[in-house]
């Protein structure tokens, strides 16, 4: 009879690769489902429930789940191939960099280390409660790169560092499967006693959720929200005095990513502390919910090896004083990061981010914008007299006003002459094109592996130097957002660590022979409609900046549109 078996995995990223080790395991009866932390713990009481024999899961997820059922449970390890893999992707960033983790993992990771001597320093927790602390302390020294468990992956991240998760290969789910068919019952579980859910219920709302010490979910309450809105909310240990602490409030998102306020009081209930997290959606008016985006993500990492990238974020350093910006650039040169990077600089964690296009805004009046919003990035802006004049009168002033900033996005700047947007209050900012970028294009790509490794599953986690030379040979007139799209197509056509050169070198001879494709059609029609397709083909080409399309064309800009409209 097989043994009915339950993996619960921490991060969507590995649900792919027990799937296909599943496939070699005949003694197993396995099911598979993604959670991590307290969404872990209640996959596997329901399992429990259903009359699962053992769990499977990995790091702190594991840890909850044998403190909650009284079924084994099986805790993935991290092989010395696991580990491997990983230093092998962080060795490629030029950026100071720590592994934080339970000895288990710290203790694996020195004897690689010294092996190979890579750069890489180590901290050893011994209880989760302590990766916030340290990592605050971490990115004050100057660390930008953590690697660790899925806690000290999303604490980093959460932190606006640059995170790496350690994640299990296949030799270490295969011991798994081997421990799962020979292990017995764990621990018991012990029920919460009646006074202190008394004491926690004086300070119920109508969504509340109680937290212990250790971050145990202890009680909780939904009205207004289905089900939990948040996975995870960070407990700092301390002493409280007395009853309880004051409220802070918190700008955080659901899980659909939805903006959300919560308030969290700490207190104390037989010598233990609690933490009381109430939860409640942004008064957001009906008009504007769906033209003002607020968006939750965390600080980015911005790489700056290049020139023209240190220039872009001295002048937004020196420029932070000010509250309106123009950002002057190409399409998906990364307006709306850099914009959230200036929201973050200069609110330090303070107020919300939201996105508008310029055309919503007008028809907008300031009290349809929340009031916790302290940074407005509005996009798809053309900026016309009277459009720039119509809102400067109807909203800007009166948002300047409530103290928020105010950044507008525009794909190349308009010799207006006498236009506000020369006033002195408005700082404009050039965003550079990729092809101005050349000595970032490396961490670019390094950056966008450990994404779609850590997103996707994909094994991909280094290019060879040819290929990084054919894509530095290219134009790249869709910047970073089109690098991202070949590479997310390069680590899934690649199966193994290493992306080739014959990859990358398909994949942009194709947009090569897309545009011979062309040239048969570019050359039909009269001379006038030839001569507007090839000005509308390098437009799109320079990412639809005017200037640069003029002046590749040998043109000026007044001919380039009396010829496009003629």
């Amino acid at each position: 009879m097989k043994i009915k078996a339950l993996f619960v995995a921490p991060y969507a990223a590995m649900e792919n690769l027990i799937e296909e080790c599943r496939e070699e395991e005949h003694e197993l009866d396995l099911q598979i489902r993604v959670g991590n932390l307290q969404e872990g713990v209640k996959l596997a009481k329901q399992a429990e429930a259903e009359g699962f024999n053992v769990i499977i899961s990995r790091g702190g997820t594991a840890k909850l789940i044998s403190e909650e059922v009284d079924i084994p449970v099986i805790d993935v390890h991290v092989s010395g191939y696991d580990m491997l893999r990983v230093l092998t992707l962080a060795n490629d960033f030029p950026r100071k960099k720590a592994i934080v983790g339970f000895p288990a993992i710290t203790g694996g990771a020195k004897a690689i280390i010294d092996l190979l001597d890579i750069p890489i320093d180590m901290f050893t927790i011994h209880d989760e409660d302590e990766t916030e602390a340290l990592l605050r302390k971490l990115k004050q020294e100057g660390y930008q790169l953590i690697m660790g468990d899925v806690v000290t992956f999303e604490t980093a991240s959460r932190l606006g560092l640059l995170g790496i998760l350690i994640q299990s290969g296949r030799e270490s789910i295969f011991d798994a499967f081997k421990e799962a068919k020979t292990v017995s019952r764990w621990m018991t579980k012990s029920r919460l006693e009646i006074d202190r859910l008394k004491g926690i219920l004086l300070t119920t709302a109508r969504d509340v959720m109680v937290l212990s010490e250790q971050g145990d979910v202890v009680y909780e309450q939904w009205t207004d929200f289905s089900s939990r809105p948040v996975a995870e909310i960070p407990f700092e240990k301390g002493v409280i005095q007395g009853g309880s602490s004051s409220p802070e409030i918190i700008h955080t998102a659901d899980q659909n990513g939805q903006p959300i306020k919560l308030i969290t009081t700490r207190m104390v209930i037989h010598e233990s502390p609690y933490l009381v997290c109430e939860y409640s959606r942004y008064p957001v008016h009906q008009a504007a919910h769906e033209k003002v985006k607020i968006l939750m993500q965390p600080a980015p990492l911005i790489i700056h090896q290049s020139e023209a990238m240190n220039t872009c974020l001295t002048m937004i350093h020196r420029s932070l004083s000010y509250s309106q910006f123009i950002f002057i650039g190409g399409r998906g040169t990364g307006k709306e990061m850099l914009a959230r990077y200036v929201h973050d600089q200069k609110f330090h964690g303070e107020g919300l981010f939201a996105s508008v296009k310029a055309a919503d805004l007008l028809s907008m009046s300031p009290e349809e914008i929340d009031t916790e919003i302290r940074t407005l990035y509005i996009h798809a802006f053309d900026p016309s007299d009277d459009e720039l004049k119509n809102i400067r009168s109807q909203t800007v002033d009166a948002l300047k006003g409530r103290g928020v900033a105010l950044i507008f996005s525009m794909t190349e700047e308009h010799p207006f002459g006498e236009n506000r947007i020369y006033e002195d209050e408005m700082i404009r900012i050039h965003i550079p094109d990729l092809a101005e970028r050349k000595e970032d294009l490396k961490e670019l790509v390094t950056a966008s592996l450990l994404h779609f490794s850590q997103t996707l599953g994909t094994s991909a986690i280094r290019i060879t130097e040819k290929g990084l030379t054919l894509l530095a040979d290219y134009r790249w007139p869709g910047n970073i957002s089109e690098l991202k799209a070949l590479l997310q197509e390069a680590v899934i056509l690649e199966k193994g660590y290493v992306i080739e050169h014959p990859v990358i070198e398909r994949l942009l001879s194709r947009k090569g022979v897309e545009t011979a494709a062309m040239s048969s059609e570019l050359l039909s029609g009269s001379l006038e409609q030839i001569e507007k397709k090839i000005i509308e083909k390098v437009l799109e080409e320079e990412g639809f900046n005017q200037t640069k399309a003029a002046k590749r064309l040998n043109i000026n800009r007044s001919t380039l549109w009396r010829k496009l409209k003629d």
